[in-house]
């Protein structure tokens, strides 16, 4: 781990009182000389490195609340963390990362990105794939480019632009509604390289490795240190969705070898809960759970929907 970090680099998450658990993770995973903070969104959570919501005195907050179910709430308030942590005296770098995040590596490069980039993203995936087990690429395209479960920025005048662009979108369009444009806080990300300068996106293999992109990464030890591909030292891993246990889950983790990854983050999360608090999972959202028949009914439903789409137009009858 990097031994010296400078105190203006500020690493936080945002989670409710029954996540604390995984940001206890987390917390374990950063080097002691970080500082981490955990926004949570109710009150009554009192550990000394939380901030309450309630803290943040922001306007309309009570419309929100009405607004969003939990998950949806929580991705749109975690700019408003963001702005208030950029916001504290000496702090000139803030590093968002999900609850569920567990580091690997140092922070080093990320510090060193944030000298140059204002913002700093990483992609979903890295590569051209057609179709895998997580999904096809179009489904990228539907559900988000950039991945809001890491994030980081330097203090300028264009990151608070950008701050408080993300902010409004996410006050009232955080839904997840994949039919209207909406995926939480994720979506509104493709357009930050557009639309704010000094954007950079990080292609390292070793960052923010989560189910979706397991089919591009082979997850090995060497030297008591994880690498991927063989080539890229594992720095962070993001273990949302990996935490569904289901066949296809554990067979996409399979593939990838990081069966033993994932067992090692499940052992270190019960020190502090016997159950695993829920989390909002994409994966599970676009896949829900059903049973067998429904499920093969829907797979030949969806067959059949593909095989007319694709059919060429000259068979078709032309009355």
């Amino acid at each position: 781990m990097l031994q010296d970090i400078p105190h203006n680099i500020f690493v936080f998450t945002v989670c409710t009182a029954q996540q604390y658990p995984f940001a206890k993770v987390l917390a374990e995973s950063l080097p002691s000389t970080v500082a981490f903070k955990v926004g949570v969104l109710e009150a009554t959570l009192t550990e000394s490195n939380t901030v309450a919501l309630e803290d943040l005195s922001l306007p309309n907050l009570s419309q929100m609340r009405e607004r969003y179910d939990t998950a949806a709430f929580m991705a749109a308030i975690v700019p408003f963390f963001g702005a208030y942590f950029l916001g504290q005296k000496g702090v000139e770098k803030v590093i968002y990362v999900d609850p569920t995040v567990q580091f690997f590596g140092d922070l080093e490069d990320i510090i060193a990105a944030l000298q140059s980039a204002d913002i700093l993203l990483t992609p979903r995936i890295t590569k051209k794939f057609g179709e895998a087990a997580y999904g096809d690429e179009k489904l990228f395209l539907n559900t988000g480019m950039y991945d809001a479960g890491f994030w980081a920025v330097r203090k300028t005048d264009n990151t608070l632009r950008f701050l408080h662009w993300w902010q409004a979108r996410l006050a009232d369009r955080a839904h997840f509604d994949l039919c209207n444009g909406m995926n939480h806080a994720q979506l509104w990300l493709n357009y930050v390289p557009i639309f704010f300068d000094k954007v950079m996106v990080n292609k390292n293999l070793g960052w923010n490795v989560g189910l979706q992109n397991l089919h591009e990464r082979v997850l090995t030890r060497h030297n008591q240190k994880w690498v991927v591909n063989l080539s890229e030292l594992l720095v962070f891993v993001n273990f949302r969705e990996m935490m569904d246990e289901s066949r296809a889950v554990k067979t996409l983790i399979g593939q990838s070898a990081a069966e033993a990854l994932v067992k090692e983050y499940r052992n270190q999360l019960k020190k502090y809960s016997n159950t695993y608090p829920n989390l909002f999972s994409l994966y599970q959202a676009i896949n829900p759970k059903t049973s067998v028949w429904r499920n093969a009914l829907r797979q030949k439903i969806q067959a059949l929907i593909a095989a007319i789409n694709h059919f060429p137009t000259y068979h078709k009858s032309i009355k």
